[in-house]
């Protein structure tokens, strides 16, 4: 008796403690344990975890990177297509019809009634999810630059918070690369140019999150900034963008001088001289205008031949 007694109490004690790191309520299945044995053990360990969290990420106990949570799969209530999200609980999107689905901690995923976002600002998040994951590690800092940019940008209610933070976070294992999410971007934003820009200034903040633009960072907004049909513009911003970086970042801006003007370090001054006068021709705004440009394009000019020329300044200033 006495012997069953103590046995009972170790199962309730052990349900009890898996239960508790599950995020679940240990007093029910101590009694569980207690009653059924090891059936509520093997219960309980197959039961997912609940709990809240960080949207975006969830910090691993440094602090100094960031741990997803396993990935299950479930089916869309829409579209009936098999998608693959995040064991949190919350509002996800589906990658094959772009609805919301909710998924409360166990069990498939049901039809949300929350406000639905612009199709341009899903694929945007999607984006900004692709290219933090480019690099094989989503660091703190670009969780929190893609926050701040959500937020200024986008101005978000609170459902449409949730949608958003689903959409990043679902972005990250869905099947399309990151080209293919730009090509669908350019595609829903109709070409708008401020739009895309924006875009790209935004994929530029968050690559340097971390305090450096990493090669392959840059090659893949190159690439978006190439589908967008906005190549020297990129150029532009990134001068424009590095100018106002902190002194310890300087080296970083005048490589992004030297690409706007298209010569490099190992050039004579007489070599940057040429490629600057070639490049203040070629965009200068009488120029255009005699060739019948538009009101937009000689505004983009002006523009671009200040960038030409803080750029040249910048690489004259180091040289000196």
């Amino acid at each position: 008796m006495v012997t069953d007694i103590l046995l009972r109490l170790i199962w309730g004690i052990a349900s009890a403690g898996v239960a508790r790191g599950k995020g679940r309520n240990p007093v029910v299945w101590f009694i569980a344990g207690f009653v059924f044995e090891w059936i509520s053990l093997l219960i309980v360990l197959i039961l997912p975890r609940v709990g809240g969290g960080s949207f975006f990420s969830r910090p691993d106990s440094s602090g100094s990177g960031t741990h997803w949570r396993r990935k299950i799969e479930k089916t869309c209530p829409y579209c009936g297509q098999r998608i693959i999200i995040d064991d949190i609980p919350g509002n996800w999107v589906c990658p094959e019809c772009g609805r919301t689905v909710q998924y409360d901690g166990s069990g498939p995923v049901h039809a949300a009634n929350a406000g639905a976002l612009l199709p341009q600002v899903t694929w945007m998040v999607t984006l900004f999810a692709k290219l933090a994951k480019g690099d094989g590690v989503v660091t703190e800092n670009e969780v929190r630059q893609v926050d701040i940019i959500v937020r200024q940008a986008f101005q978000p209610n609170k459902v449409q918070l949730k949608q958003i933070m689903a959409t990043f976070n679902q972005a990250r294992y869905s099947a399309e690369t990151f080209e293919d999410v730009a090509h669908k971007l350019y595609l829903i934003a109709g070409g708008r140019r401020d739009f895309l820009t924006d875009t790209l200034t935004a994929l530029l903040a968050i690559a340097c999150a971390d305090g450096v633009l990493r090669p392959e960072e840059d090659t893949m907004i190159r690439g978006a900034a190439a589908i967008f049909r906005l190549d020297g513009v990129y150029e532009q911003i990134k001068a424009e963008f590095f100018n106002r970086v902190h002194p310890e970042e300087q080296t970083v801006s005048l490589d992004s001088s030297y690409q706007l003007l298209g010569c490099g370090p190992s050039d004579s001054d007489e070599a940057v001289k040429k490629a600057y006068r070639r490049k203040i021709k070629e965009n200068h705004p009488d120029r255009l205008a005699g060739q019948g440009a538009t009101d937009e394009m000689i505004r983009e000019a002006n523009q671009k031949i200040t960038a030409i020329k803080k750029a040249y300044d910048r690489i004259m200033t180091a040289r000196s």
